[in-house]
This record gives structure tokens, C-alpha cells and sequence, in this order.
């Protein structure tokens, strides 16, 4: 019996697709807002009581001391949904070229709202939360607060880190293929010259960095694992086939030259 064919969970066709998109940006410009209110609104805290979970003290949490009504801890987990909302919208208005079709946009969407929401309900579960005892509300502290708390420091940069690597290698990409000298070619330059799907590599550490701010160790060691694996044994495999279709021998040979697939260092 032959193997299953692995899903891709995108359409490789080219189409403008303004409706699917639009409802993506949507989508994620939401999440922006939704976000900030499962913390300032208490939304979080009153949904872990209702399942009989014991949130960290809400005046842990709600502050007027700085711009996003929060406390440092809370405004960075605040901003870690903001920066992945618009590094996605920057990305579908400006580089992607596939169709997005409305029920994908959707679940795109959800997925990442629904991971979004995940990481910031344990970031006030009193089990998981990595908000600090102690410390100041004041935003201009900011600096000391992530020098006091090393674990949400190291968090915090490799979310910087993994989205920073995703968005550049994609528009370092995007640049490449408006050359009309170009066109047909596979790109293999800039940070896709470190791993064949540097994108993925970067996307899996970010979620990463984001899980270790907002619910420790085992939560970061939980979303790298699940995010590692997916890429490794589907998305990797599905996204070569393709490219190995699509150019052929040009592929093969960045495929040669370049020793890594996900993560420059591990694979």
C-alpha cells in the first residue's frame, strides 16, 4: 500500500484572493484587541475561576502605569500578540502571492488566535504564570524587569529572534523574485542560505520564545516539540516536493549547498 500523501496546509496556487485576505487581516487586527482584553478586561482570570483554576492576584495585573494599562510583565505578553498579528498581516499584504481562500483564512487565523489566547490563559494561571512576586508597574523599569527575570528575558529574545529571521528571509525572498532576471529561479540566498525553510525554523522559535515568557519551561519545551515535529515530518517534506517539482535541478543544488532544513545547528 503506498504511503498517505502529507497535507499541505496552503495553497501553492498563485491568485490575488482580496476577500480571503482581507478577512485574514481582519482576523488577526482582531486578535490585536482581543488579546489586551483577556488581560485588562479580567477575561483570562474569570474564565481560569469557571473551570475551578486559581488565577495570580488581579491587581497582579491591572495597572494604569504604563500605555497598555499593565504591567511590564503583562504588557509584554500584551505585545508578543501584537507583533505576531502584524508580522502575519505585514506578510499577507505584502508577500504572499498564493490564493487564501476564505475557509483557510479562517483557520489560519483561529490557530494562531487560539495558540495566542492558550499562552496568555497560563500566563495568569497561578500554576504556570511567569509574572514575577514582586516589582515595579512603572514601564520606564522595563529594562531592570527583564534583567531580574532572566527566564522571561530569554524568552523574550528568542520570540525577537525566531520573528525577526521569519519576516526577513521572506522579504529578502519577496525582493529576489521581483528581479524579472529572476523569474523561474528557486531562491537560495540572504537567510535562506542558512536552512532550506529558514521561515519555518523561525516561526517554531518564536512560538517558542512566546510559550517560555508566558508559561515556563514545559510549555516552551511543549510548542517547540509540537511545532519541530510538524515542520520536520510535514511541512519540510511537502514544501521540497513542491519546490523539487517546480524548479527541479536548481532546487537540488541549493538543497546540496545548503546543510540545514528548519534550524541552522540542529536540522
Amino acid at each position: 500500500m503506498a504511503p498517505k500523501p502529507l497535507q499541505d496546509n496552503v495553497s501553492r496556487r498563485k491568485e490575488a484572493s482580496p476577500v480571503g485576505k482581507a478577512i485574514f487581516i481582519g482576523l488577526r487586527a482582531v486578535d490585536i484587541w482581543w488579546q489586551h482584553r483577556l488581560l485588562a478586561r479580567g477575561w483570562a482570570t474569570k474564565a481560569l475561576t469557571t473551570f475551578g483554576g486559581q488565577s495570580i492576584p488581579v491587581t497582579q495585573i491591572v495597572t494604569s502605569a504604563t500605555l497598555t494599562g499593565l504591567q511590564p510583565y503583562y504588557s509584554l505578553v500584551s505585545l508578543l500578540s501584537v507583533g505576531s498579528s502584524i508580522k502575519q498581516i505585514a506578510t499577507m499584504m505584502f508577500v504572499s502571492e498564493q490564493e487564501t481562500p476564505v475557509a483557510s483564512a479562517i483557520a489560519i487565523a483561529a490557530f494562531n488566535s487560539i495558540f495566542n489566547s492558550v499562552n496568555t490563559l497560563l500566563s495568569v494561571w497561578a500554576v504556570t504564570s511567569q509574572a514575577p512576586s514582586s516589582g515595579s508597574s512603572s514601564l520606564r523599569d522595563f529594562p531592570q524587569f527583564l534583567l531580574a527575570n532572566p527566564l522571561i528575558a530569554i524568552g523574550a529574545g528568542a520570540y525577537l529572534v525566531g520573528i525577526v529571521t521569519e519576516a526577513v528571509s521572506e522579504f529578502q525572498r519577496t525582493a529576489f523574485k521581483k528581479i524579472p532576471a529572476n523569474k523561474g529561479k528557486p531562491y537560495g540566498g540572504g537567510l535562506f542560505s542558512l536552512a532550506t525553510n529558514i521561515n519555518y525554523g523561525g516561526y517554531t522559535i518564536w512560538r517558542t520564545g512566546y510559550a517560555l515568557v508566558t508559561g515556563g519551561v514545559p510549555l516552551a519545551v511543549l510548542t517547540f516539540s509540537f511545532f519541530f515535529y510538524d515542520f520536520a515530518v510535514r511541512g519540510v517534506p511537502v514544501l521540497d516536493e513542491y519546490l523539487m517539482t517546480r524548479y527541479g535541478e536548481a532546487y537540488e543544488v541549493i538543497k546540496s549547498r545548503v546543510k540545514y532544513r528548519l534550524i541552522p545547528g540542529i536540522y
